[in-house]
């Protein structure tokens, strides 16, 4: 064989030989890249969930802490392992308590969730505000008072799906209430007898237990919200649903169905969710999924 014929075979030969190698690390590095972001998911879903659940998992069994109790008592006692709650206030809190009850979507915490609240020290506080606005808006604004009635902590005008600064309070006995509507009353104890020492975000949220043939608001807009749905959207957004209850509220005697047509059913939910994502990004979402919501 010839000089320049070994050197033509010899550059064919490392052509082809740089296309495998070439070739092998471009699906080696795929595949390297798959493994790791497969790997990382993994990591992920061991870790988050079970970090979220594991956290207040003893605490809640001590405490009977579920949505059946909350719903029944009309009060809760926040763990030790919350750093923040968000204290739901319910669609058509607005109505007055007295003579349009029958509007509510439940007769037990009818207001906010709960009507009754027990925090550790050290806990953070923060209002939601999902009474709807179609046809006329209910902007809130909620008074904090002391045993002396010193306002101590005001949230603001909320708009609907808006929420407060949230808010740090001493140990004490404090009364709640909102400042147009003065029946929204709630009742607030910050404990002595325990401090936050977690991470979490925890909240309770109300939605129709079966998915509604008319899911439009009076002003035509779409929310998908119930049950089914907020089973799937929740876990999606990075909460835990820590347990549902589901109850039946008809009230209205003249109503078709027995209850308030804006309610859109008699039947509803009581979820109780956990979080540990950052507070600004889950109060964020929250919004979002109170606007899904089909009580409109």
């Amino acid at each position: 064989m010839t000089k320049k014929i070994r050197n033509t075979v010899s550059t064919y030969v490392y052509v082809l030989l740089l296309s495998i190698f070439t070739i092998f690390m471009i699906a080696n590095s795929s595949m390297v890249f798959d493994f790791v972001a497969f790997a990382q998911s993994i990591n992920n879903t061991s870790h988050q969930e079970p970090s979220v659940a594991t956290a207040i998992s003893n605490q809640t069994q001590s405490i009977g802490l579920t949505a059946e109790s909350i719903y029944r008592s009309q009060s809760m006692t926040i763990p030790s392992s919350v750093r923040t709650f968000v204290w739901y206030i319910v669609n058509e809190a607005h109505e007055n308590s007295v003579n349009e009850r029958h509007k509510y979507v439940s007769d037990h915490n009818p207001i906010y969730i709960p009507s009754n609240l027990i925090i550790p020290q050290g806990t953070a506080l923060t209002f939601l505000d999902a009474d709807a606005p179609w046809d006329t808006p209910h902007p809130h604004t909620i008074n904090v008072m002391d045993s002396t009635g010193k306002i101590v902590y005001t949230t603001g005008k909320m708009d609907y799906t808006n929420t407060s600064i949230p808010k740090v309070l001493p140990v004490g006995k404090y009364s709640v209430m909102d400042t147009k509507y003065t029946w929204m009353k709630g009742n607030l104890t910050v404990s002595s007898n325990q401090r936050s020492t977690g991470t979490l975000i925890m909240g309770g949220f109300y939605t129709p237990t079966n998915q509604v043939t008319n899911n439009k608001d009076n002003d035509g807009g779409t929310h998908p919200g119930w049950l089914g749905y907020y089973n799937e959207q929740f876990p999606k957004n990075g909460f835990k649903i820590l347990n549902t209850f589901n109850f039946h509220y008809a009230t209205c005697k003249y109503c078709p169905g027995g209850f308030w047509p804006d309610q859109k059913t008699g039947d509803h939910t009581l979820i109780i969710y956990l979080t540990n994502q950052p507070l600004e990004q889950a109060l964020d979402k929250l919004g979002k999924l109170v606007w899904e919501n089909v009580y409109i």
